[in-house]
């Protein structure tokens, strides 16, 4: 019996997760954008937990490859700025990264991440909560500013000062996957242009900054913008954008997409959900943008396709720069990604890579194997499968990050 147990504990801590515990349609795995951009984060190097904002600071002014645990609710004490990236952060299921100032006498001290010149970060599972949308130049739940190479996924951001998510001055090469963006405070007046900031997503943060054509590419994928956002589901300047899959139910909405100056959107599979979102898809968010952008709208629920541009580049199509997006019939969007959007993963599953159920067959192949282990049944280290008998299990840590077991089964 004791041998038996064993060999379960050792077998739990080697298998991948079923992909019965995900959405068939999640990748689990960086893709789109960030894919491109070969990002990998921390490899799961150099481990840590972290439980309160002390502990978060010192984590993340480490230099070189690190992973950070989030633990419990951490109460922001102000917005943490990141240079180095490298970096992997799992929330474990229960935790959050909460920011509650929202006054004039604290903005200053409101959101909660801010990057800058940082690559090559992963986040999984983490949510991120503010003190409520005030249009007084507060801060952000999370800001990029010259960064790339992000994947973020499995993560929520609510009731951001300024607004949830910023991706600006140049960033790019950045994925959101099963992703939730929501307001549930009340929005708070007195700001200095709008007594209602609900502004989600902002990718490109002003029209003169011509530099930023080339960059600001980002794919949202399965993503949710829930009830509470009012506008920038995403606004975009300059930007390749990529929206697939991704659900609408704000009852508040007054536009999903901004199409702005030198915007590229390419929209498909969508589905719009409350009446605001079906009356109100897009928007020219100021006269310029008018001169200059290409939107596409295709095969979605509760919106007619739309193809619109002016000026003189063509439009974006995502499946010239990459491929592993698998977009499904948008018919399917609200109850899939209702059920498993946010930050649903389980603490197995935060490390896993991949959707494969049953050992090597699915790795692709363009992966390459940085490190092989074997083990016997009842979980000891052996340095190669002849060293057991019977069944040996085998661990493959793959190059894009996948963990891979099987069982290599031996004659007598």
């Amino acid at each position: 019996m004791k041998k038996w147990m064993m060999f379960m504990l050792a077998w739990a801590a080697l298998a991948p997760v079923s992909a019965a515990d995900l959405s068939e349609h999640d990748a689990n795995n960086v893709i789109g954008w960030a894919a491109v951009g070969k990002t990998t984060g921390s490899q799961d190097q150099n481990k840590v937990t972290v439980t309160n904002f002390k502990e978060l600071k010192a984590a993340l002014n480490q230099s070189g490859k690190r992973t950070i645990y989030l633990s419990g609710v951490i109460t922001m004490e102000q917005r943490l700025y990141v240079k180095d990236g490298n970096l992997t952060i799992y929330g474990l299921p229960g935790s959050k990264l909460v920011n509650p100032k929202n006054t004039k006498k604290e903005y200053n001290y409101s959101g909660v991440l801010y990057f800058k010149d940082a690559k090559n970060v992963i986040f999984r599972n983490v949510v991120f909560s503010c003190g409520g949308a005030f249009d007084i130049g507060g801060y952000d739940c999370l800001c990029l500013e010259n960064c790339s190479n992000f994947w973020i996924d499995h993560c929520e951001f609510y009731d951001g000062m300024d607004g949830n998510v910023d991706i600006v001055e140049g960033s790019d090469l950045i994925t959101f996957t099963w992703c939730k963006f929501g307001y549930n405070l009340p929005p708070i007046p007195g700001g200095k242009e709008t007594d209602d900031h609900r502004f989600s997503n902002l990718i490109g943060n002003n029209d003169g900054m011509s530099g930023d054509n080339g960059h600001l590419r980002v794919t949202f994928s399965n993503c949710w913008w829930s009830e509470g956002c009012v506008e920038r589901m995403p606004r975009v300047r300059y930007g390749k954008v990529h929206v697939a899959n991704c659900l609408y139910t704000s009852t508040a909405t007054k536009y999903c997409y901004g199409v702005g100056y030198m915007s590229k959107i390419y929209a498909e599979g969508n589905a719009f959900v409350s009446d605001a979102a079906k009356a109100n898809i897009w928007k020219f968010p100021n006269e310029i943008s008018q001169e200059a952008h290409h939107f596409k709208l295709v095969n979605s629920v509760g919106a007619d396709d739309i193809e619109m541009a002016a000026g003189s580049e063509e439009h974006f199509n995502p499946a010239s720069a990459y491929s592993d997006v698998k977009v499904y019939a948008p018919t399917l969007v609200e109850q899939t990604v209702t059920k498993y959007g946010g930050a649903t993963l389980t603490e197995a599953q935060l490390t896993t890579r991949g959707n494969a159920t049953t050992a090597i067959g699915q790795v692709e192949t363009s992966a390459e194997v940085e490190r092989l282990e074997y083990f016997t049944i009842d979980g000891r280290r052996i340095a190669a499968p002849g060293q057991g008998r019977g069944v040996t299990l085998r661990k493959k840590t793959m190059s894009d990050g996948k963990v891979v077991t099987d069982k290599v089964f031996l004659g007598k």
